[in-house]
């Protein structure tokens, strides 16, 4: 045994020492070169006996032969990051257990036949962020046991005949933002085990109707960010064991009315950022397990059919945010008993039956905010037993007789409701950016909804309709009687007045007008009614115009008593406009008796 040892101890040492120059051994089996300043990786002259290579930071452009030794330890090869442009033929003959290839961040643009023959072992090949365009149709031929794929990031615009036949091991292949533009039927033939097929980002338009049927096994399919405006009828029939599928950002128009098949195990559906204007009934139905389906930022999408959801009984999150909705069916939710989370803010809903969240019965979390809401039926929430939160704010709330129900709903569940005191009034104006829950009645004016929202509602408005006096207090209809009787017979007194004479009472006329008219208080009356205030605050207003009122006509009664007076006075001491006769008398200055006797 000590003999053996020391036969095994300058092998030790020369292990130890076997680390080149310029590169870092300090990971066990492992050696990482990376010098800015060499052009030819020879000449890091790399030892046989590492299991892990890293090359990386050079200015070196071709991969040859010659690049390494013989290396038959090595199983990782990392090269990434250089400035490789070439790689011969025969450049991995020296590699026989290679089992990981990264060349990713290179300047490869071409792989031609034999680059990667002698690599039979190899299991991972990474070729992305290269500038590759043109792929041998036999380089992959030898790579039999390949398992993942990766040619993302590049310029390829086709793909060659053949080009994945041979590899019937791949589970994963990645094509994602390159330049392609179609998919055509052959091109996954023979990947029976491949589990994903990442598509995304590129330029495809078209996607044969059989392109994915060889595919059984796959579970995640990436689509989106293409330029796909109609998928063929029964694309996805065949993906039986799909999990993920991802078909956002295409500008589709228009969806097969059969889209999938039997799919029990897809989990996650995104269709957000089309160009969709419907969905068609019954889509989904066979995606029975669904968890999570994403129809946001559609802004063509303005209704869904009934049956949209039919089937998703096992749906838990349904997104259907930023599209352009005004109204939604009632049964549109009559599967999703298991949902949990909806969301429908920015959206630009007009009206909402009070049953249309009826079937949600494990429904917890709900947003509805910035979503151009005026009012919502007062049981719309009620019928949510498991209710736990809902966001209603940003919206523009019209504080008017058919809020009440709601607002009382608001008011006996302000801890489900975010930010409660951030629901304000937009309408009537008198009311704007006061809270809902700030205000103390509702009333209801005989205006329509569409007046309220355009904002052109006043107070003159509200007197058009006589009908609204029916509901006020008979001691009210009383009142306002009488007014209109003592305004009719002081107006007849006060125009005979006038005309008898209008000149001999200067100062009483500007008087007079200055005198608010009758009718214009009953009509003030008729306002306040209608008007959307608060209640303590109407009673007070109440109170004060009525007494204004009353010495309105006190004061007119008593003008006109003053005024009477004044004419009947005038009559008393007016002068007479007729001749007056005068007859002389003569008196004798000096009159005694004893004259008057003669």
């Amino acid at each position: 045994m000590i003999i053996l040892l020391l036969l095994m101890i300058p092998s030790f040492a020369a292990v130890l020492t076997a680390c080149p120059v310029r590169c870092s051994c300090i990971v066990k089996d492992s050696v990482a070169c990376e010098d800015q300043s060499v052009t030819d990786i020879a000449t890091f002259n790399i030892p046989h006996n590492f299991t892990y290579v890293r090359v990386s930071g050079t200015q070196s452009t071709e991969l040859t032969k010659s690049s390494f030794q013989q290396m038959p330890f090595t199983l990782r090869l990392f090269l990434q990051s250089n400035q490789f442009s070439l790689i011969s033929p025969g450049t991995f003959e020296n590699f026989p257990l290679l089992k990981t290839l990264r060349l990713s961040k290179n300047n490869v643009s071409s792989l031609h036949s034999g680059s990667f023959d002698a690599l039979i072992n190899l299991q991972h090949l990474y070729l992305d962020e290269n500038v590759l365009f043109y792929l041998d149709p036999s380089v992959f031929n030898n790579l039999s046991r390949l398992e993942i794929l990766n040619l993302s990031y590049n310029k390829i615009q086709s793909l060659p005949k053949n080009i994945f036949k041979s590899l019937s091991k791949l589970t994963i292949l990645m094509l994602n933002d390159n330049l392609l533009v179609e998919i055509l039927y052959w091109m996954f033939d023979n990947l029976m085990e491949l589990d994903e097929l990442h598509l995304q980002s590129n330029q495809i338009e078209m996607i044969d109707k059989a392109a994915f049927y060889q595919l059984l096994k796959l579970k995640k399919l990436l689509l989106q960010k293409n330029h796909l405006k109609t998928l063929a009828d029964g694309l996805f029939l065949y993906l039986y064991k799909l999990e993920t599928l991802s078909l956002y950002e295409n500008p589709l128009t228009e969806l097969p009315n059969v889209l999938f098949g039997k799919i029990e195990t897809l989990k996650s559906l995104s269709l957000r950022y089309t160009s969709l204007s419907t969905i068609p009934n019954y889509i989904f139905s066979n995606l029975t397990n669904l968890k999570v389906l994403v129809l946001t930022k559609n802004t063509k999408l303005y209704s869904l059919p009934k049956d949209t959801f039919s089937g998703l009984t096992n749906l838990i999150e349904l997104y259907l945010y930023t599209n352009n909705f005004s109204s939604l069916p009632v049964g549109l939710f009559q599967d999703l008993q298991s949902l949990q989370i909806l969301s429908l803010y920015n959206n630009t809903f007009d009206d909402l039956s009070e049953n249309l969240f009826k079937p949600l019965t494990n429904l917890q979390y709900i947003y509805m905010n910035n979503s151009k809401i005026t009012t919502l039926p007062g049981n719309l929430f009620n019928v949510l037993p498991k209710l736990q939160r809902v966001h209603l704010e940003d919206n523009p709330w019209m504080c008017d007789c058919k809020l009440k129900d709601f607002k009382s709903w608001l008011e006996n569940n302000t801890e489900k409701v975010s930010n409660h005191m951030a629901l304000l009034c937009t309408n009537p104006p008198v009311l704007k950016a006061i809270p809902v829950m700030a205000v103390d009645a509702i009333f209801c004016p005989s205006i329509t909804t569409r007046e309220w929202k355009s904002s052109s509602y006043t107070l003159t408005t509200l007197s058009s309709s006589w009908d609204d006096f029916n509901r006020m207090t008979s001691k009210t209809s009383t009142m306002e009687q009488n007014i209109g009787e003592i305004d009719n017979s002081v107006t007849k007194h006060r125009a005979n007045w006038y005309n008898g004479d209008k000149e001999s009472i200067n100062g009483t006329e500007t008087t007079t007008e200055r005198t608010l008219s009758l009718n214009e208080l009953s009509r003030k009356v008729s306002m306040l009614h209608r008007c959307r205030l608060p209640l303590h605050f109407n009673s007070l207003i109440y109170y004060l115009l009525y007494c204004t009122t009353s010495m309105q006509i006190f004061l007119t009664i008593v003008e006109c008593f003053v005024l009477i007076k004044l004419r009947l006075l005038y009559n008393h001491f007016n002068i007479p406009s007729e001749a007056v006769e005068l007859v002389l008398m003569v008196v004798p200055q000096h009159f005694d008796s004893a004259d008057a006797n003669k």
